[in-house]
């Protein structure tokens, strides 16, 4: 891409106190541009924004569109990006417009900031308080206000599609923690996910934190969750991408740089899905968004391939094992280290078969079947060779995940964390990945099984 000579807008890129880059955008015919800054790339611990945007760009110059498709990933979706949009009264498709009004706050290390401005070390205010009679008040008023905007300001700058409120806790809510809004330098420990307000989706919160608990039960990689109650459940998720200092003076929070898998493919978030086009009988056949293959590819630019390579196999089978059919392009995620990518904890994992209403066709398909009844010995075989997995680690590894969550799921579905209307639910998800777990060795088996050339 050719590089803006003088963007009539920019944005600054900082990170731990350094400006890193500044992005330049030309708004009439969209062109983008990215310059690193020399103090940044000549530092030991430089990192790029993704593989796609090293630090030093090819001589042609980054891919068109590139720097916008880094950029796009990092904004909501749907109706959270509907809301954004009309508060801040921008198009909803003004990429610039909207990190210019949410970047401060982004997934990842960086802040985008005024060019010619350096973001503060000391905040401004004391932290906003959000009490818990607040939030359950504000979660009755969604249809109203959007759980996004608080005191006329928009809060959330997190990409996906459901309710998010991002907040930083002073300690454990568990153990007597407040929540607060966040103003920089301040940055979010917590990400809160309250129970949607659909009827099609009953105990969501309780569906994802019975998935990651048992993943975590598991051994398995994943983010710390929990349920508080307003008394409406709310999952909270902390972020892997913070790491708290508590320094004598007070508590510091250091960003760390995580990109999903659409930005470490170089793709835009409508490629989130492996039939990017859609299911329709015209355009099925399409597959250019992100698959099991795809994601597998990303290993070459990971640290240590063997051990990512396995985590990536693990994270597969386990969507099979809960029934997770929504496991998409922007729902696995890297550390971007100096030396390259380094998978990060798994997150939004869900049954989504649990809920009869909604669609369940795979986002990615293992081999070519789009649904879990598709799902054999031969699909498993035809998946593992398209991502270069040896079909005896498959099967070893099968085994294994099915004799842990057979183990545990029981053990979660009666934790406490549920309240008595919640347990026939938890029991539900427990019967189900039972059977999932046992369908799962049977199929992994078979596939070992099967002759090299009916692949």
């Amino acid at each position: 891409m050719t590089p803006l000579t003088t963007p009539p807008h920019s944005l600054a890129l900082w990170a731990d106190g350094l400006q890193v880059a500044t992005l330049g955008h030309e708004p009439l015919e969209d062109r983008w541009s990215l310059d690193y800054a020399p103090s940044w790339v000549d530092t030991p611990q430089a990192f790029p924004l993704s593989p796609a945007l090293p630090l030093k760009p090819p001589a042609t110059g980054y891919a068109a569109g590139a720097v916008k498709r880094f950029v796009e990933n990092l904004l909501p979706e749907g109706r959270a990006l509907d809301v954004i949009a009309t508060t801040c009264r921008v198009s909803k498709a003004n990429v610039f417009a909207l990190i210019n009004a949410l970047g401060t706050e982004t997934t990842g290390a960086f802040r985008f900031w005024p060019t010619g401005e350096v973001p503060p070390a000391i905040a401004a205010t004391p932290p906003r308080e959000v009490t818990r009679d607040e939030l359950n008040r504000r979660l009755s008023e969604r249809d109203a206000i959007p759980l996004a905007v608080w005191d006329g300001k928009v809060r959330m700058s997190i990409a996906g599609v459901q309710d998010k409120l991002m907040v930083w806790l002073d300690r454990p809510l568990d153990e007597g923690g407040r929540m607060f809004l966040v103003e920089p330098p301040l940055a979010s420990t917590h990400i809160l996910k309250p129970e949607p307000d659909r009827r099609a989706t009953p105990h969501l919160v309780v569906n994802e934190h019975f998935c990651m608990s048992l993943a975590k039960r598991m051994g398995l990689p994943v983010a710390d969750v929990g349920i508080y109650r307003t008394p409406r459940p709310v999952l909270v998720v902390r972020r892997f991408d913070r790491v708290v200092s508590n320094g004598a003076a007070q508590a510091t929070v250091k960003r760390l740089h995580v990109i999903d898998a659409c930005q470490a493919s170089d793709l835009p978030v409508t490629y989130k899905y492996e039939r990017n086009f859609g299911s329709g009988e015209q355009v099925r056949d399409i597959r250019e968004g992100v698959s099991f293959s795809m994601l597998f590819d990303r290993v070459e630019q990971t640290l240590n391939k063997a051990s990512a390579r396995l985590t990536l196999l693990r994270w597969a089978l386990f969507q099979f094992l809960i029934g997770n059919g929504d496991a998409h392009g922007k729902n696995f995620s890297f550390f971007v280290r100096p030396q390259g990518l380094e998978p990060a904890p798994w997150y939004d994992l869900v049954s989504v078969l649990q809920y009869p209403a909604i669609d369940h066709e795979l986002a990615m398909a293992y081999g070519d079947a789009f649904s879990h009844d598709e799902v054999g010995a031969f699909q498993l075989a035809d998946f593992a060779q398209r991502c270069g997995i040896d079909r005896r680690l498959l099967k070893r590894e099968a085994a294994r995940l099915a004799r842990l969550a057979t183990e545990h799921a029981p053990l979660q579905a009666n934790a406490i964390d549920y309240l008595e209307e919640e347990r026939g639910f938890s029991l539900q998800l427990r019967d189900f990945v039972v059977a999932q777990a046992a369908r799962l060795l049977t199929l992994a088996s078979d596939a070992a099984k099967l002759p090299d050339g009916y692949l």
